[in-house]
C-alpha cells in the first residue's frame, strides 16, 4: 500500500485525477466516517462556483445506503482516506 502524507488542497486535487465511479473509499472528515463503492463524481458549478460532490454507496450502513459528500465544503474537515482503485495499487492518504 503506498501511503502519502498531503496538504488539504492536495488532497482535494488527489481525489478529483484519480478517483473513479466504482473504486472504493474510506474517507475520515469532520466526524464522519465513511467506507463505500464511489458511485458518482459531480463537478458542476453550483451557485456560480465550480462543485465536487462525491456519492458513496456506504458498505453495511444502518443510515442509509448512500451519502453524498460535498469534497469542497469539507475539504479542510478532510482527515485521511484510503483510496482502493479498480486497477492499480491501495493508497492511504494522511492529510497534514
Amino acid at each position: 500500500m503506498k501511503q502519502l502524507e498531503l496538504t488539504t488542497k492536495e488532497a482535494v486535487n488527489y481525489l478529483k485525477e484519480n478517483v473513479k465511479v466504482h473504486d472504493k473509499i474510506i474517507i475520515s472528515y469532520n466526524r464522519v466516517f465513511a467506507e463505500g463503492e464511489v458511485l458518482n463524481m459531480d463537478f458542476s458549478e453550483y451557485f456560480g462556483e465550480p462543485g465536487f460532490k462525491m456519492l458513496v454507496s456506504l458498505d453495511e450502513s444502518q443510515i442509509g445506503s448512500t451519502v453524498e459528500i460535498d469534497i469542497y465544503e469539507f475539504e479542510d474537515d478532510i482527515i485521511e482516506f484510503v483510496h482502493y482503485p479498480k486497477k492499480g495499487e491501495e493508497v492511504d492518504v494522511t492529510v497534514i
